[in-house]
């Protein structure tokens, strides 16, 4: 059985988890183009929203989290 604290910790990871993709779904609605992934819902549930802005800042910056659009010729050799 879980104990109060390891709830309490579950909770709040999966808290931060959703208000993190809340903060990445509006960025992407604005035109940001941040990639919504495992490791980026992660690095969000860990750090909440300062790991949101972390992510939106190295998105901007094209470091890491950039999400790449595949071009309309490759999709349609593909179906």
């Amino acid at each position: 059985m879980a104990s109060r604290t390891s709830r309490s910790t579950l909770g709040t990871l999966l808290v931060n988890a959703i208000v993190g993709l809340a903060i990445l779904i509006v960025a992407n609605a604005v035109g940001l183009g941040v990639q919504i992934s495992a490791v980026t819902l992660l690095v969000c549930a860990v750090f909440g929203v300062p790991g949101a802005i972390l992510v939106l800042a190295l998105a901007l910056f094209d470091v890491a989290f950039v999400a790449t659009l595949v071009p309309v010729d490759i999709l349609a050799v593909l179906l």
